[in-house]
This record gives C-alpha cells, sequence and structure tokens, in this order.
C-alpha cells in the first residue's frame, strides 16, 4: 500500500499523456477482468487529451451500468467544484451498489482536473468490479457447498465522498468505499492536490522536515488522553499499536479549518469497535 502511494506521487509529476498512459496500464494489468477490454481504445485516449473527460463518463456508465443523472453541485467554494453522479443505484439478487462519484473543476487548471478525475474514474471503476467479482464468488460459494440462493446474503456497497478543504492553493477531499456482507469493510483514498502545480501534497511538504515529529507527538499525546476513557482501548507498541508514522506518506486529510487530519484504517491501531481513528495536527497550514 505504501508503494502504491509512493507511485503515485512519482507519476502525478510527469506530464498529462504519460501519466495517463501509466494509469491506465497499471488499471489494466492488476485487474484480470479488464484484460478482455479494447486496450487499443485505451491507448488512445491517453494520447488524445481533448477525450479525457468523455472517457471519465463514458467508461463509467458502459462499465458499471451508472443511472445517467449528472448534476454540477458546488460544494467546495469558489476555487473549486465537484461534479457527481448524482444517482446510482445498482440492485439484484447479488448486490445492492449506490454511488457518489466526484470530479473536480473550476480549479483554473485544465490539466489537473483531466488527470485526477481520470484517476478518479478509473479507480471507483475498478473498485466497483472487483466487489461484483466478490459478490459472484460467494455466491458461487454457497451453492457449491450446498447452500441455495435463500442462503445468500446480497453485498451492500457504498461509494461517497466528503470534502475537507478548498481555497486557491489546495483541494482536499476523500473518497469512501463500504462493502457490507457480515460485518463493514471501509477502504479510503485520499486527495490532497495543489492547485497551481497539480502536485500530490504530502506530510513534508506541508509541516516541513520535521513532520514526523510533529505528528508522532501529537498522536501519542491524543492516544493517551483519550485513553483515560475506559472505553477507548488502543493497541501497546507490542501489540501493533501506534509507534510512530513511517513517512511523509501517511494518509491524511486537510479540514475545513485548514489543519491536518491523520487517519488510521479501523484495526489499525485500535480494535475495530473503535473504527477508523483520526487526529488533528493543531498547526494550520494554509
Amino acid at each position: 500500500m505504501r508503494e502504491l502511494k509512493k507511485a503515485r506521487q512519482a507519476y502525478q509529476s510527469i506530464k498529462i499523456p504519460e501519466q495517463l498512459n501509466y494509469i491506465v496500464n497499471k488499471a489494466v494489468l492488476n485487474n484480470p477482468r479488464k484484460r478482455n477490454y479494447d486496450f487499443r481504445y485505451f491507448k488512445y485516449v491517453t494520447t488524445t487529451i481533448a477525450s479525457v473527460f468523455f472517457a471519465f463518463v463514458f467508461l463509467i456508465n458502459t462499465n458499471v451500468s451508472f443511472a445517467e443523472s449528472v448534476s454540477e453541485i458546488p460544494i467546495i467554494g469558489d476555487i473549486a467544484r465537484v461534479v457527481t453522479i448524482k444517482e446510482y443505484h445498482k440492485k439484484d439478487e447479488l448486490k445492492l451498489i449506490n454511488a457518489n462519484i466526484p470530479a473536480i473543476e473550476n480549479t483554473g487548471n485544465t490539466d489537473l482536473e483531466k488527470r485526477i478525475n481520470y484517476e478518479i474514474m478509473l479507480k471507483m471503476t475498478e473498485i466497483l468490479d472487483e466487489a461484483e467479482k466478490r459478490a459472484e464468488d460467494y455466491r458461487d460459494a454457497v451453492l457449491e457447498t450446498g447452500g441455495t440462493m435463500e442462503d445468500y446474503h446480497a453485498i451492500d456497497i457504498e461509494v461517497n465522498y466528503k470534502v475537507g478543504y478548498s481555497s486557491n492553493q489546495a483541494v482536499s477531499f476523500v473518497i469512501t468505499k463500504t462493502e457490507t456482507l457480515a460485518s463493514a469493510y471501509t477502504e479510503e483514498y485520499f486527495y490532497n492536490i495543489d492547485i497551481e502545480t497539480g502536485k500530490s501534497l504530502n506530510l513534508r511538504d506541508l509541516l516541513g522536515k520535521d513532520y514526523k515529529q510533529i505528528v508522532d507527538e501529537t498522536i501519542n499525546k491524543e492516544i493517551e488522553e483519550r485513553s483515560k476513557n475506559p472505553d477507548n482501548i488502543y493497541f501497546s507498541k507490542s501489540q501493533g499499536g501506534f509507534s510512530g508514522i513511517e513517512d511523509e506518506y501517511q494518509n491524511f486529510y486537510i479540514n475545513s479549518n485548514g489543519k491536518v487530519v491523520i487517519v488510521f484504517k479501523k484495526y489499525e491501531i485500535a480494535p475495530g469497535y473503535m473504527g477508523i481513528q483520526e487526529f488533528e495536527i493543531d498547526r494550520p497550514i494554509f
């Protein structure tokens, strides 16, 4: 996972055509179900920048069968807006999918918008395809072990997003995918973007060279404070609990107060009932 974060940091500095070519190749190679797609079409898209946003709408509607109701919703201020697929409902005996997928616009940086929107399209298409495949596999496992469709419980898949921060300098938002069967499993995808340069921001960019010390001290102090409540239990270091962030690519978003919020997945530093853990770094960056 951390290597993937670093890879995204690296490829976001490449010119748009090369960037999109890398993303498409990665998506196709990592998802066997996509290898039957017409790769020549994708290659054509990567060399024709004017068609990228069309590909965003086209591929989502054809690959994931979205209800075609698209609207522009200005939710992150005058600097940038989010274009959402307003309604996507897909329900059958295997699954129930509800998705709201964002795309940035009105940033003043057209190339940035094309690249980020295309990346979002590919990622969301991939995770929804994979979720549908898991539903099929689960159905097959139930039937192969002597069960019937009455024993099968449809998988519930929700895709949504929240916008943390927007200014003439940066945009920060998080896309969340929750998949529920017997229990809920959530994945988050973080976008922290410098509008002027198009760079994906990391903790070093925002907090300086002492970012690790700043973050580690804040989180250790906050865990100590939260642990005064007996209902709050965090893993010890020997149990795999928090022992310091590894590097500047730790998951985070920027909140509406212009502060970094560090995020840990469910089970990462605390038992599952504690859910996703967030820690605000009390140091305004904008």
